[in-house]
């Protein structure tokens, strides 16, 4: 390793012209052992171009000028302005005092009191108020500098401005609606709205709504080539809103949650109840996300919920039901029971003819002929079509013959119940009941806390506001 260090340094001095360092470095070599590299004549020193632009400012330091003093005090010329002009010597007695003169006596000393005061140190004395410095000065008004801004305001000092709300944030500021918070941004402060105003516990099925209103809070357009997109905020109130008064722009109208309710209808009639109950549902969800003006369209929004709910539990009740055994005489009498529990469900016209059609054949198959004739009568009144109709009137002519049930059922048609979401099962007039407190679902108390089954989002038997989806229900 040294030979090796030893003949590069060599071959470096050479090829740099170092001669003398050369010939040194060459007498070190042993000519028995080791061998004096030879010396390429080509070699060059290889050297950085120049710089095009070279790098003599202070860049990416900012500029500092120079103050008043430090220019007033700077070297000037060769020798410099900083020291006293040695043609002044002796200063004048009447400028400096006779603390400039210094009096000892025969010792040594000086009066302590003459040099530092009555309280200075002298020798062997203590520390004391020896600066008998006028702290109280009279200054005239026209000398105060204001703010401790140097030069004062006037002089031009700048002050950055102070940072102003965003329009999203404004938004927020100036609305209590679930939905203004979460166009803009705000998920965050909107889950609390929902949960204060209808309950919402379980946010997991609401992110898909959330995202999608988030999506429309800002419009994007392009101002110059080669610069950033610029953003524009939507607002409902743009005529009057000024900077601090917006409100962002309606999306989501409920006009077309109504449109949404026709198609669910359909897959209804079709008996596709699981993607009914999904579409229904996802309507339920987006009410407490309206923003509507007036008193109607709040009572229109709280039809839609009984409506989703009535059908949401009916048709998951009936998947249910399907799903059930029937081996034996209990099963057989909990699916009628199922049965008559969804024909007390608010339903179209057209989807009860084909609810009370299976309830009135499920009952004649368990010879609870009364029952069944009962159901009978309802569906003749909704005016079925002529050969459902002409089946029902032999129906109901053979449960006349003898109008008797064969078996007693969990069911009392005279008297009004609601029924359990989570059990499916009646609760009676005058019994506890606990609600669901978006959509209304009533339960047995058992199921107080727990998330509502039509919902899948809120607490059973919460405490809350209420729905709010317009400015007037908080007036």
């Amino acid at each position: 390793m040294l030979l090796l260090t030893e003949s590069l340094a060599y071959l470096t001095a050479a090829t740099h012209g170092l001669d003398e360092e050369a010939e040194s470095l060459k007498a070190t070599f042993d000519p028995e052992k080791e061998t004096v590299p030879e010396i390429d004549p080509d070699a060059k020193l290889l050297q950085p171009p120049p710089p095009i632009m070279p790098l003599d400012t202070n860049w990416p330091l900012l500029t500092v000028t120079k103050g008043y003093f430090e220019g007033s005090i700077a070297p000037k010329g060769k020798g410099g302005q900083l020291a006293v002009d040695p043609a002044v010597e002796n200063a004048g007695a009447d400028g400096w005092g006779e603390d400039a003169e210094l009096l000892l006596d025969e010792e040594g000393f000086t009066d302590a009191a003459e040099g530092f005061g009555e309280e200075g140190t002298g020798r062997g004395g203590e520390e004391g108020g020896g600066w008998d410095v006028e702290e109280d000065l009279d200054l005239p008004p026209e000398l105060d500098i204001g703010g401790g801004i140097p030069g004062g305001a006037e002089e031009g000092f700048f002050v950055s401005p102070s940072k102003g709300n965003s329009p999203a944030q404004v938004w927020c500021n100036n609305s209590q609606l679930p939905v203004d918070h979460l166009v803009a941004g705000s998920f965050e402060t909107a889950a609390r709205l929902l949960h204060d105003q209808v309950g919402v516990v379980n946010f997991a099925p609401y992110k898909s709504l959330f995202l999608q209103a988030f999506a429309r809070g800002r419009s994007v357009y392009q101002a110059l080539p080669c610069l950033p997109a610029m953003y524009g905020y939507p607002q409902r109130n743009w005529k009057e809103a000024g900077s601090k008064s917006g409100v962002p722009a309606v999306g989501l109208k409920l006009n077309d949650l109504i449109q949404r309710l026709q198609h669910c209808y359909q897959l209804t009639t079709a008996g596709k109840f699981e993607e009914a109950v999904e579409r229904f549902r996802i309507i339920l969800l987006s009410i407490p996300l309206l923003v509507v003006d007036n008193k109607q369209e709040i009572a229109e929004a709280q039809q839609l919920i009984s409506i989703c709910r009535e059908y949401i539990l009916g048709l998951s009740m009936e998947t249910e039901r399907k799903k059930l055994p029937k081996d034996t005489l209990e099963q057989q009498k909990r699916i009628c029971e199922m049965a008559a529990y969804f024909t007390h469900c608010s339903l179209q016209p057209v989807h009860m003819i084909l609810v009370l059609r299976t309830a009135v054949n499920l009952f004649f198959k368990l010879k609870n002929f009364k029952t069944a004739a009962t159901f009978a009568g309802r569906l003749l009144e909704l005016g079925p079509k002529p050969d459902v109709g002409q089946q029902t009137r032999k129906i109901l002519s053979a449960c006349e013959k003898t109008p008797i049930d064969a078996h007693h059922l969990n069911y009392d048609m005279h008297n009004p119940f609601d029924i359990c979401a989570a059990s499916y099962k009646p609760i009676y007039r005058g019994k506890p009941v606990e609600k669901c407190p978006l959509s209304g679902t009533c339960y047995s108390p058992e199921f107080k806390g727990q998330t509502c089954r039509v919902t899948t989002v809120s607490e059973i038997g919460k405490d809350v506001i209420g729905l709010r989806i317009s400015t007037l229900q908080f007036r």
